[in-house]
């Protein structure tokens, strides 16, 4: 009976420490933006909140599961970029839309294969590997179209981004479906469970039987199909394909997983503590845009929070003490 007490404290200890603490600061967060700007408390921002958490949110998900391994993944915005020019593509080229969104989704899980490969079987650096794809594909989603966005008159394709399912927007019910979803296979799955093992100690998994680096593949592959997933709402949402999409993203989205308690050094992290560090970085968004702060400041925020975010898991990861 001790025991079990034990364990259940032990829990709630660690719950409070990310989760809860990310919920209290949100909540000030947001009576901050209350009180300052009277059009903030509604149900209707409140959703716009969640439909653009929607695009980063999305993408997130498997970053945080990256970072848990012990690796990143910054070329996610450009692998947005990508896939969205090439659905507008396919879409103006006449190409029935769900053979286009399966040919852009499939883009998006080659481009995090490729990653997955060059770090995995090649052994470059996560970050050097991620920084040159992140160029390679930005460039390729200029070239696709000389550098011309494309709109989309797809109906039917624009309802994804746009679309509402009774009161609730489809985009946000896609979003909270996929934390759902890695939420389970992090928590309930021996590949979730290995993950975790990677990141904690690579040569000890390597050991107890784990392929490490079939492992790490398959979570840069499922990044690169989250951003690829996002790309394609992107493009669904704004009603075009947009070569400068999602440019700043991976920034964004690093700063939620880690926030929301995520382990640059890997083997910590969870999925529903970067889902509140999502809400919070876009409510801090919306908000800033409500009060009109301009767009210059409103980067140099976003830097500190960053900043603030890093030096977060360095108290956490015990990093300050050892100097």
């Amino acid at each position: 009976m001790t025991t079990t007490k034990n364990a259940i404290l032990k829990k709630l200890q660690g719950y409070n420490n990310s989760e809860a603490t990310l919920l209290v600061a949100l909540f000030l967060i947001g009576t901050v933006f209350t009180i300052l700007s009277p059009f903030f408390l509604s149900i209707k921002n409140f959703l716009n909140i969640g439909i653009y958490s929607a695009i980063i949110g999305v993408t997130a998900t498997t970053t945080t599961l990256a970072l848990i391994q012990g690796c990143i993944d910054i070329s996610v915005g450009s692998i947005m970029a990508l896939t969205g020019m090439v659905c507008a593509i396919l879409l103006k080229s006449g190409m029935p839309m769900a053979f286009a969104i399966i040919i852009a989704f499939s883009l998006g899980i080659a481009c995090g294969a490729f990653n997955g490969l060059m770090v995995s079987k090649a052994k470059i650096n996560p970050m050097i590997t991620t920084l040159s794809t992140m160029t390679i594909f930005r460039g390729i989603a200029y070239l696709s179209n000389n550098g011309i966005s494309i709109v989309i008159n797809n109906n039917s394709f624009k309802w994804i981004g746009r679309g509402y399912i009774g009161p609730i927007p489809f985009i946000i019910i896609l979003m909270l479906s996929a934390y759902f979803i890695m939420w389970y296979i992090s928590k309930y799955t021996a590949f979730g469970r290995k993950i975790y093992a990677t990141g904690s100690n690579t040569r000890a998994s390597y050991l107890s039987g784990i392929n490490v680096t079939r492992m790490i593949w398959i979570v840069y592959m499922l990044n690169g199909m989250m951003a690829g997933t996002s790309g394609i709402l992107m493009a669904a949402q704004s009603g075009a394909g947009l070569p400068i999409a999602g440019e700043g993203y991976e920034m964004t989205i690093i700063s939620a997983c880690i926030l929301g308690g995520t382990s640059l050094s890997g083997g910590k992290g969870s999925i529903w503590g970067t889902f509140i560090g999502v809400i919070m970085l876009t409510t801090i968004s919306n908000g800033l845009t409500m009060l009109a702060v301009p767009t210059f400041w409103q980067h140099i925020i976003k830097g500190v929070i960053l900043l603030i975010s890093v030096l977060i898991d360095s108290i956490r990861s015990g990093a300050l003490k050892k100097i």
